[in-house]
């Protein structure tokens, strides 16, 4: 039987719910989870970071602004260590 539905949602999402996740700095991966800041601030993550700890939610990045050296930031915050 097919499934004549599957992924509708996505399609309609602008830019099919793909974007960098804040937490793991990954680009053109689908944002479909959310996590919340302390400070009320709502973040849509990829399901990688969905069970992300608390110190690595308030360390996220803004992803609205350009990152200029975006594999150089990564590399960085990946080395704070932060689990």
């Amino acid at each position: 039987m097919a499934k004549n539905n599957r992924g509708k949602l996505l399609y309609r999402q602008p830019s099919r719910s793909r974007g960098t996740c804040p937490i793991c700095l990954a680009t053109r991966i689908k944002l479909l989870d959310t996590q919340r800041k302390s400070d009320g601030t709502v973040l849509k993550v990829c399901k990688r970071c969905v069970g992300a700890s608390k110190q690595r939610i308030e360390a996220a990045v803004d992803v609205t602004t350009p990152l200029a050296f975006r594999r150089r930031h990564k590399k960085a915050f990946h080395q704070l260590k932060v689990q």
